[in-house]
C-alpha cells in the first residue's frame, strides 16, 4: 500500500519540465508549418526568425532532457525507499 502511494507521487517528478517541452515544441511545430505557407502560398504570416526558432528547439530539448533526469531520479529514490524497507 505505501509503495503506490510512492509511485502515485513519483509519477508527478518532472511533469512541469515535460509540459514545458510539449508547449514548446508544439510552438516550433505551428512555427515551421507557418513558415512553410509563407512560402508556399506566398501568405503574409507571422513567423519567427532562424535564431529564435533554433533557441525555442534547443529549450524544448534541455526541458525534455530535464524532465527525463527528474523522473529517473525520482524512480531511484523510489527504489533506495523500497530497499530501505525490506531491510
Amino acid at each position: 500500500m505505501v509503495a503506490q502511494q510512492d509511485i502515485k507521487t513519483n509519477a508527478k517528478e518532472g511533469k512541469g519540465a515535460l509540459i514545458t517541452c510539449f508547449v514548446l515544441f508544439s510552438l516550433y511545430f505551428i512555427n515551421v508549418l507557418l513558415g512553410k505557407a509563407r512560402i508556399s502560398y506566398g501568405l503574409n504570416l507571422p513567423h519567427l526568425g532562424n535564431v529564435a526558432e533554433f533557441l525555442l528547439l534547443s529549450v524544448a530539448c534541455v526541458s525534455l532532457i530535464v524532465a527525463a533526469l527528474k523522473r529517473e531520479s525520482a524512480e531511484n529514490k523510489l527504489q533506495l525507499r523500497q530497499k530501505e524497507t525490506k531491510k
